[in-house]
């Protein structure tokens, strides 16, 4: 699991980019996919999620 916190929305894609790519190798292992949630303005979580179909990305805003 990753927090990734932005300043402006011109951050925002290649953060969450590099963020989801490290955890694509766990997420890998485990067959399962990625989850990223809004935790808040310009904050995330990216974490392998098992309710995520493998080699799928989904955003949740919470």
């Amino acid at each position: 699991m990753l927090e990734v916190n932005v300043s402006s929305a011109a951050e925002l894609d290649e953060a969450l980019e590099n963020a989801v790519s490290l955890v694509m190798d766990s997420a890998t292992h485990h067959k399962i996919g990625v989850m990223i949630m809004r935790i808040g303005i310009g904050s995330y979580v990216v974490r392998a999620h098992p309710a995520v179909p493998y080699g799928l990305v989904r955003q949740q805003h919470a």
